[in-house]
């Protein structure tokens, strides 16, 4: 109830009584296929490194570099992306997106890498369609911020695009489109398919550290997602859109072993551009996350998201009006905190101080990841992002490298090796571990917990990968890495819905993408580990580093302070509760 006893709702109450339907589909459907998307890049970096280490004569170190480069984008990334997300919202603000990111050059040079038709709809407006050179010469100029309303690529015709409006009720307006996924899906794409273009080592690297900047991008789709997720379902849901994750890798194993064999690595790399490419497409139709509105006292805009999410699901909106979690602390305490202060400021008008202030930039925002109610949280986070991303891309190369001929050490041999087909069989077969590794995600975490659910599955990978510090057969190893890969995808799974959950959705953003850019440092380590041990004939030193990284990461998260199972997401720090 308000002061005056007007019955009020919060987000999460109009979440809860809408439920779970049409418009989380459709939004599932967007944020996974940029999951697909970043899967399938992050997946044929084990088939890549190999293949030009043969055709350009490349030394272990060469090739680790180029999986290297892509976590070192993707660090940047990360915490970039995460920044902006919470600073000008999910989707990034149009003048973010529009004025600083793409000029007149770059939407074309990003649609043409694409491989797109120029022409550009007009479906959300009364007047026909033009063409490209005749729009742009209109459009140039103070108009051009109009530029977006068009969407990209001649894929959409006005038919499809007009079904979609009349379902989606948008395209919404210019400070509700997202630009935050046009850009990095540009990034993504562009710098992917110019990849396969490469003439030499180093173009490739350079390009292939542009991708990870972009795929730095992917845990912003996760927080975006979970935010119009209601309570009760969200683990649910969120191991659904981890399936996402899933389906890209299996995907792009099945892809390089047609292609490779047939049409070599570039074209691999060209097909595996694609899926970020189909973001562009629907991108005027992503709304923001009306939580986020609401926090920043967008009342009105976060209300008009919830009649749209109520009216596609065929529900009705909770009666009273729409409050955020800050105002219901507002009139509960006497006490004035950071975030009550914060708010009276706003409402009188004032500008926070700088430092108080969580829109004064990346650093103040990280001050706050380390403040006393959320320190040590994080630090676990970070250690378990390491740990987890570690061992989940040392494993996908592991499969290629301990199939690659090189049980049997012999390093005279190494830099002549061929890429034979049994390695994307292997890689193949160990790729479906995913599958029984999101099951049993999706029954552990909603009945035992966050917690438990990672704990046990780290644990069980130190078991499976034990065996390996000595060479074995080829089908025990197969087998071995298969169950070691069920763990870790459980686990990485359960993170990704945790890492969200943990943090109040004034720093969901950042701190998720800051723990997945620890993450990424992992990534960056473990192909000296993985590719660098193995070549040096050092398999046993590799596999223990393993066995360390993967315990200590299981023992992190039993000192976690909170179980978020059940829980609804807190909006600020003062709500967030960091006790079990």
């Amino acid at each position: 109830m308000g002061e005056d006893g007007t019955p009020t709702f919060t987000v999460d109450d109009a979440l809860l009584h809408m439920g779970f339907g049409k418009f989380q589909i459709l939004v599932l459907a967007y944020a996974g296929m940029g999951w697909v998307s970043e899967a399938m890049e992050m997946m044929l970096l084990s088939f890549i490194g190999p293949a030009v280490q043969s055709l350009w004569g490349l030394t272990s170190h060469q090739e680790s570099l180029i999986t290297s480069v892509v976590f070192v984008g993707m660090l940047v990334g990360a915490y970039s992306w995460g920044v902006v997300s919470d600073k000008y919202g999910r989707r990034v603000s149009i003048h973010f997106g529009v004025s600083h990111s793409l000029n007149d050059g770059g939407i074309v040079l990003g649609v043409s890498m694409l491989g797109f038709s120029p022409g550009f709809l007009s479906p959300y407006f009364e007047e026909s369609p033009k063409g490209f050179t005749e729009f742009w010469r209109e459009r140039r100029g103070p108009s051009r911020k109009y530029f977006y309303h068009f969407g990209l690529g001649g894929g959409l015709n006005p038919t499809k695009a007009k079904m979609i409006k009349h379902f989606l009720g948008g395209p919404w307006r210019p400070a509700e489109t997202p630009k935050g996924f046009l850009i990095t899906a540009i990034v993504t794409s562009g710098a992917g398919f110019l990849s396969a273009l490469s003439p030499n080592y180093i173009s490739l690297i350079i390009l292939r550290c542009l991708v990870g900047l972009g795929l730095g991008g992917g845990p912003v789709l996760c927080s975006w997602f979970l935010e119009f997720i209601p309570a009760p379902s969200r683990g649910t849901w969120m191991v659904v859109f981890q399936a996402f994750w899933t389906f890209g890798t299996i995907f792009e194993a099945s892809l390089a072993w047609f292609v490779m064999p047939r049409l070599g690595w570039r074209w691999l790399l060209a097909l595996s551009s694609i899926p970020s490419s189909i973001l562009l497409l629907f991108y005027v139709f992503a709304p923001e996350s009306p939580r986020y509105l609401c926090l920043e006292g967008r009342k009105e805009e976060a209300l008009v998201v919830l009649e749209k999410i109520a009216r596609i699901n065929g529900a009705k909106l909770p009666t009273g009006d729409l409050v955020s979690e800050n105002e219901i602390e507002l009139v509960g305490k006497s006490t004035p905190t950071e975030d009550t202060l914060l708010l009276q400021a706003e409402d009188n008008g004032y500008e926070a101080p700088k430092e108080m202030n969580p829109k004064a930039g990346g650093i103040s925002t990280l001050l706050q990841l380390l403040s006393p109610e959320l320190v040590r949280s994080t630090t676990l986070l970070w250690m378990v992002f390491f740990g987890n991303a570690f061992s989940y891309y040392g494993l996908v190369l592991l499969t290629t490298e301990l199939h690659n001929g090189r049980n049997t050490c012999r390093p005279e041999e190494l830099q002549t090796v061929k890429y034979e087909g049994v390695s994307y069989k292997d890689v193949f077969i160990t790729t479906f571990a995913e599958f029984p590794g999101l099951l049993i995600s999706a029954f552990t975490v909603d009945r035992f917990g966050r917690k438990f659910s990672m704990s046990a599955m780290f644990f069980l990978c130190c078991i499976f990968l034990f065996p390996l510090v000595v060479h074995q057969p080829q089908v025990l190893t197969t087998g071995l890495l298969f169950g070691a890969r069920i763990c870790i995808t459980a686990s990485f799974t359960v993170m990704y819905i945790y890492a969200p959950e943990i943090y109040p959705t004034s720093v969901r953003s950042t701190g998720v993408g800051i723990a997945s850019s620890m993450g990424r440092i992992g990534g960056m380590v473990c192909p000296l580990v993985a590719v660098g041990l193995v070549h040096g004939c050092h398999q046993t030193a590799a596999i223990m580093l393993f066995e360390v990284i993967i315990f200590v990461a299981g023992i992190c998260v039993l000192l976690f302070p909170v179980e978020t199972m059940g829980r609804d997401l807190s909006d600020s720090i003062s709500s967030s509760k960091q006790t079990s």
